[in-house]
């Protein structure tokens, strides 16, 4: 019995080391295709890394050029507003010399009529005298 026991151990060894054997074996070639997965991945990579950073390099520049687009947008859209009031001003001040140049054109016509009716009351009483003293002189 002792035999058979010793024989079935000695065969269970056996086989475990087999076993161990061919798993070691399996273990190496999945090693192997392991370590070749990460050099392709390494390889292709390294190159999409590179691009990576030259994209953020290109989106970094064109945030900044926007950013300054947009001050230059602020800039002009404060000047423009400041246009704005300059012309608001300046069509108060021509609404004013406007008024006055009305308040002016008035007092003109005014006086014109004021002259007018003076020089046509002078002629008249000139008239009037005139035709007055033909009068005296017929009935004379």
């Amino acid at each position: 019995m002792n035999t058979i026991f010793l024989g079935l151990i000695v065969l269970a060894f056996t086989a475990g080391v087999i076993i161990f054997i061919v798993v070691m074996i399996e273990l190496k070639g999945a090693i192997k295709e392991l370590k070749e997965l990460i050099r392709t991945t390494e390889g292709s990579l390294k190159p999409t890394l590179t691009e990576l950073q030259g994209t953020l390099r290109s989106v970094r520049e064109l945030t900044d050029n926007v950013n300054e687009v947009a001050e230059d947008v602020r800039t002009f859209s404060d000047s423009i507003k400041e246009v704005g009031e300059g012309v608001r001003t300046v069509s108060e001040g021509v609404k004013d010399v406007s008024a006055m140049v009305g308040d002016v054109s008035s007092l003109a016509r005014i006086e014109v009529s004021s002259v007018k009716a003076g020089v046509r009351a002078g002629i008249f009483a000139f008239l009037k005298s005139l035709s007055g003293q033909t009068r005296g002189k017929l009935n004379e």
